[in-house]
């Protein structure tokens, strides 16, 4: 029997090539999850602090019911705290640091808060005050537009 090396060497080549590929494409694909994988740790953070913050407040200004007077200073506080964080979150998605999915969720909820009585009393008191430039536009847009599309 005769062996081809040309033949052996051919086939050998192509085994590694393919071994080469495939070992690109794993770890391309190692990449993507771990980055998916950081990205939700990272939204969960942030979705942690606002669990943080409504924990703290009142289950009737949750709900859309008025402030006990004894509780308004704290209730302002923490409201404002809250809108903080929305800034800080629509400012992550306009910078692309946050999925479209958790997006559409925390842009929801953001505009369910600021419907209700007192979310939107403090903010209407602190807009013009404060440098909340992206929850501002956010809200200009009635909620329609994407903060990811702004910076295209």
């Amino acid at each position: 029997m005769i062996i081809d090396w040309g033949v052996v060497s051919s086939a050998a080549t192509a085994v590694g090539s393919l071994v080469t590929a495939l070992g690109v494409g794993f770890g391309a694909w190692q990449i993507k999850v771990g980055k998916e994988q950081a990205q939700a740790t990272f939204e969960d953070s942030l979705d942690q602090q606002y669990r943080s913050l409504s924990m703290e407040l009142p289950v009737s200004v949750l709900i859309g019911e008025p402030v006990e007077e004894s509780d308004r200073n704290q209730v302002r506080e923490l409201i404002y705290n809250y809108l903080d964080l929305s800034n800080e979150q629509v400012y992550l998605r306009a910078k692309g640091r946050i999925s479209k999915h958790t997006w559409t969720s925390w842009s929801q909820g953001i505009k369910l808060h600021l419907a209700k009585p007192s979310f939107a009393e403090v903010y209407s008191e602190i807009k013009d005050k404060c440098d909340f430039t992206y929850l501002n536009r956010l809200v200009a847009s009635d909620f329609q537009s994407d903060p990811k599309s702004w910076y295209r």
